[in-house]
C-alpha cells in the first residue's frame, strides 16, 4: 500500500513557525549528502521522505506499508530516486526487516535511537518525523547506532534465546516447588537443590502414585548429606489431586524447556565453528585457561554450556577472556555476541565505555558540576559486566580490579563501585580484543602498593609547600636487644 503525501512547493517542511524557522537556520549549513532519505519506521505502515527526480527534486514523502512486499516497493522507489543513504529510526524491531533489506539493495542505512532523535525535532507527526529525519541526515546531524555482522547478530539471537529458556527453566522450577509446599513435602529444607538428583527421583516417584516415605526416602542419592530419616519426615505430606495435577505440569514444563537449553547449545556451536580462527590461536596453548577441570565433571548444571565453550572462544578471539576477573565463559560469549569481535567500531576505549553506559557523563555549567552519574542506557553487556563486579568484593579475591573496589566500595558506596570497577573490565576486555594480547593480572598486593606510592607522593607534595620533606626512616641493625 503506498500513498503520497502533498506538501507545499516552496517549503515542504515548513507547516508551522517554529518549524519554518528551524529549517532557515540550517540553511547556512553546508549539506554532505544530497542523496538521502528519512524513514520513520512504524508497526503499519512506514513513512519515507526522500527527492524525487520526477518532481525536480523536490522532498516527496510516500506511505508504505509493513508487508514485505510493500518493503520491496519502497526499496525500489528509494533505488529509482538515486537514494544511496537512508536514516531511519530503530523502532522496537519493526526495523530490522526493512534494514536488512535496504543493506542487500546497496543503500546505506544509519540507524537512528529515537530517545536521542527525539529531542532535535518539534511537531511529532509521522510525516514530520520522516522529513525531519532526512533533513537532518542530509546535513549530516545524525549519529547511527553500531551494528555488527550479521554472523554476530546471529549469534546474539541465540545467546538471548538461550537466556530466555534458562529463565522459564526457573520459573518452572519455583512451580514445582510452590506445588510441594502445597502439599507439605518440605525437600527445599533437606535438599540443596529440589531439582537434582535426588529431587527429581522423587517427584518422578510421587507422580508414579509412590506415597509411603519410606520408599521415597531410599531414592537419595548416597552424595546427599542429609540422613534417610530427616528426608523421610520432609516427605509426610498432605497429598490433594490439584496440586499433584499443578506438580506433574511443572514437571513436564522443567523437562521440556532443560532439553531446549541444549537445542540452544547445539546452535551456538554450529554458528561458533563459522567464526574465523583468530591468527594468535595455538592448538598448543588451548588447554591453558583459567577454569581447570571445568568440563571434567560429570554432572552439568542446566544453566552450563554442553560443550567446551572457552576452548571456542579462545580459538575466535585469540585471548583467554576469563583471564579478566568476573568473567566466565558463559559471560565472555554474552560479550561477544552483543559487541562483536571488531573493536574498531568504536574510536577508542573511552567511546567504548561510553557507549555500554559505564562511563561517567558530569554535566557542567558555568563551572559547577550539576549532574554527577552515568547515561541511563539498558545494554544487556554493561548489566552482565555489573553482574561479574558483585562477585569481586570478597577478599579471597585476590585481583588488581578486585582490591579497587573494595576501595571504592568504601568510599562512594556499592553502586556507584560496581559500575566504576565494571569501567575497568570494559577497558580491559576492549584491549584484549584490539590488540590481540592476554590480559596479565597484577594482584591485589601490587594494587595497593601502587595506592600506597600514590598516598606517599601526595604527602610529599603538600609537605614540601612547608618546607619539610619526608624520609624514610630505616632500622640500624645495631640496635641493641634486651635478653630474656
Amino acid at each position: 500500500m503506498t500513498k503520497k503525501i502533498k506538501r507545499s512547493d516552496s517549503e515542504h517542511a515548513a507547516k508551522n513557525k517554529k518549524k519554518q524557522i528551524k529549517i532557515s537556520s540550517l540553511r547556512n549549513l553546508k549539506k554532505i549528502r544530497e542523496n538521502v532519505a528519512g524513514i520513520d519506521v512504524g508497526a503499519e505502515f512506514h513513512y519515507v521522505a526522500a527527492p524525487d527526480p520526477k518532481h525536480d527534486g523536490k522532498i516527496i514523502v510516500n506511505r508504505f506499508g509493513s508487508f514485505t512486499a510493500n518493503i520491496q516497493e519502497c526499496v525500489d522507489w528509494l533505488k529509482q530516486c538515486g537514494i544511496a543513504s537512508a536514516a531511519m529510526e530503530a523502532t522496537g524491531v519493526y526495523w530490522t526487516i526493512l534494514h536488512a533489506m535496504l543493506v542487500s539493495a546497496g543503500i546505506e542505512v544509519t540507524l537512528v535511537n529515537p530517545h536521542d532523535f527525539k529531542k532535535i525535532k518539534d511537531k511529532k507527526t509521522d510525516v514530520c518525523d520522516a522529513e525531519y529525519l532526512q533533513m537532518y541526515h542530509s546535513y549530516g546531524l545524525l549519529e547511527g547506532a553500531v551494528i555488527p555482522e550479521q554472523k554476530v547478530e546471529e549469534l546474539r539471537t541465540y545467546t538471548r534465546t538461550r537466556d530466555t529458556t534458562i529463565a522459564e527453566v526457573a520459573k518452572s522450577a519455583q512451580r514445582m516447588q510452590k506445588a510441594l509446599i502445597n502439599m507439605n513435602l518440605r525437600l527445599d529444607n533437606v535438599l540443596s537443590e529440589t531439582t537434582g538428583v535426588s529431587g527429581m527421583a522423587i517427584i518422578h516417584a510421587i507422580l508414579s502414585g509412590e506415597r509411603d516415605p519410606k520408599k521415597l526416602a531410599q531414592l537419595r542419592d548416597k552424595r546427599c548429606k542429609k540422613s534417610i530419616e530427616e528426608i523421610e519426615d520432609s516427605l509426610r505430606g498432605h497429598y490433594r489431586e490439584d496440586h499433584l495435577f499443578a506438580l506433574k505440569k511443572a514437571v513436564r514444563e522443567y523437562t521440556f524447556h532443560a532439553s531446549e537449553v541444549r537445542t540452544c547449545d547445539e546452535a551456538i556451536l554450529a554458528k561458533l565453528k563459522e567464526f574465523e580462527s583468530h591468527a594468535n590461536h595455538k592448538e598448543e596453548d588451548s588447554n591453558i585457561f583459567s577454569h581447570k577441570g571445568r568440563f571434567s565433571k560429570k554432572v552439568h548444571k542446566s544453566h552450563e554450556f554442553s560443550f567446551d565453550l572457552e576452548r571456542e572462544l579462545y580459538r575466535i578471539t585469540g585471548v583467554h577472556l576469563t583471564k579478566l576477573p568476573g568473567i566466565g565463559p558463559s559471560t565472555a560469549l554474552m560479550l561477544i555476541s552483543e559487541t562483536g569481535l571488531n573493536m574498531k567500531l568504536w574510536e577508542s576505549e573511552k567511546h567504548f565505555t561510553s557507549w555500554l553506559g559505564v562511563a561517567p557523563n558530569n554535566k557542567v555549567s558555568g563551572g559547577r558540576v550539576l549532574y554527577r552519574g552515568t547515561k541511563r542506557k539498558k545494554k544487556k553487556a554493561a548489566i552482565r559486566l555489573r553482574m561479574a563486579v558483585s562477585g569481586l568484593y570478597r577478599e579471597v579475591n585476590d585481583t588488581a580490579i578486585g582490591a579497587f573496589f573494595r576501595r571504592k566500595r568504601a568510599q562512594i558506596g556499592a553502586p556507584k563501585a560496581i559500575t566504576a570497577a565494571a569501567n575497568k573490565i570494559a577497558r580491559r576486555y576492549y584491549h584484549m580484543l584490539l590488540t590481540g594480547e592476554d590480559f596479565e593480572e597484577p594482584g591485589a598486593q601490587a594494587y595497593y602498593e601502587m595506592q600506597k606510592e600514590k598516598y606517599l607522593k601526595r604527602i610529599r607534595k603538600h609537605v614540601s609547600k612547608w618546607g619539610y620533606k619526608v624520609v624514610k626512616e630505616e632500622k640500624s641493625k645495631d640496635t641493641p636487644t634486651i635478653a630474656a
